[in-house]
């Protein structure tokens, strides 16, 4: 990997980093060391995805208007930074919630990377995409290592501190080495030619479905570091645990991507979802932290195709004139599901418990797989009216 793919490459790396520092931290700063409710806790992670929803599709749409990316990463980058130096004054609920609103609307423009990505490599973005998925993973698995660790010497204040570095260097790299212009051209795209150039309303089947998927998972996710102290009491085991599908997600990602060369991608799309429901039925039925290590491995490669599968599929039927907005709702999807999910997660866990919450989350990521086979039976049909 050299030249701009490792410059690709080393942007979400940092980026993913410090962002997943907060992740991990966030819910036990919140209920483990300020004492604030499961409920209190979602309103925290509701306000930064609540800003991803207004602020994804903004961004993507000013990015196609304007022609250019690199200035949106730039800006969303620096805004999550300073908006994240402030943890360290803040000590109260809303303090928490205006920030996490702040680092949603700069992390809003993360997904213009892969608008950018795409734009660039053109028919070889989605061969590529594995590759650059993967060490985005290790950026988020190695941050969740890192802030545990650092959590457990320096007090988790300072680990924000600290984290607010990362998506500075990634401001950096995206002003001095990701490419300033992408050829107008589609070339070889090809749903470049004849196409009238909006978000085809196929998409919004996917959307669904990503939502449903994402908003089980993120019942989850909101209140897995609390779960795992359940089984660990040192942080840095904490964030080892939480960090191990990340670390090993590279090598599912690098496999996925050539499989999505080779097989339908909706159909990996599927398989990913299924394995979730699989995974979460270990994460329920956890006696000891083994399980869960377990699960992290099955969702690690779950997770892998169904990532793979949605942003190479969305690749491939958009245009670049409508790429950025085409991911800014595909960022808006999973952020409203990140909205719902610790609402779900944070009821369910106080009324069933965290085990019979995360068997409820598996049943409720059911409810992801009629969009998605609505959306292969449009395709289907497709086919055969272009093949007759």
């Amino acid at each position: 990997m050299k030249g701009p793919a490792l410059y690709f490459g080393l942007t979400v790396f940092f980026v993913g980093f410090g962002n997943y520092s907060f992740s991990l931290l966030i819910p036990i700063l919140v209920v483990d060391r300020a004492g604030y409710s499961f409920s209190e806790l979602a309103l925290v992670l509701t306000s930064y995805s609540l800003a991803v929803i207004l602020f994804g599709p903004l961004w993507g749409y000013l990015s196609d208007k304007i022609g250019r990316r690199r200035p949106i990463i730039i800006l969303g980058y620096c805004i999550f930074s300073l908006s994240s130096i402030f943890y360290v004054f803040a000590d109260a609920l809303p303090a928490y919630m205006v920030l996490r609103f702040l680092q949603g609307v700069g992390m809003a423009a993360h997904p213009m990377v892969t608008a950018l990505f795409s734009d660039f490599f053109g028919a070889e973005a989605a061969k590529r995409f594995g590759l650059y998925s993967g060490i985005e993973a290790v950026g988020w698995g190695l941050g969740g290592i890192g802030a545990g660790t650092l959590a457990d010497a320096l007090g988790i204040k300072a680990v924000f501190l600290i984290a607010a570095v990362f998506p500075l260097i990634s401001a950096a790299l995206a002003y001095w080495k990701l490419p300033r212009r992408v050829p107008s051209s589609e070339g070889s795209d090809p749903v470049a030619e004849n196409v009238v150039h909006k978000v085809p309303r196929k998409l919004f089947f996917l959307y669904g479905t990503v939502f449903a998927r994402m908003a089980a998972a993120i019942a989850l996710w909101s209140v897995m570091p609390l779960y795992l102290k359940s089984f660990v009491s040192q942080l840095s085991l904490v964030g080892l645990v939480s960090s191990a599908n990340m670390l090993i997600q590279p090598f599912f990602m690098i496999a996925a991507g050539r499989m999505a060369e080779r097989h339908d991608r909706l159909k990996l799309v599927m398989w990913g979802i299924i394995g979730s429901i699989a995974t979460f039925w270990v994460y329920a039925s956890a006696q000891s932290v083994w399980y869960l290590v377990v699960g992290n491995v099955l969702i690690a490669g779950s997770w892998a195709l169904m990532f793979i599968g949605f942003n190479t599929y969305i690749m491939q039927s958009t245009t670049q004139q409508v790429r950025g907005k085409a991911f800014g709702y595909l960022q808006g999807s999973m952020s409203v599901a990140m909205a719902t999910g610790p609402v779900l997660g944070g009821m369910l866990s106080e009324v069933l418990g965290i085990s019979g919450m995360i068997w409820s989350a598996s049943a409720l990521m059911t409810l992801s797989l009629p969009t998605l086979l609505m959306l292969r039976h449009r395709e289907r049909q497709t086919r055969l009216q272009t093949s007759s």
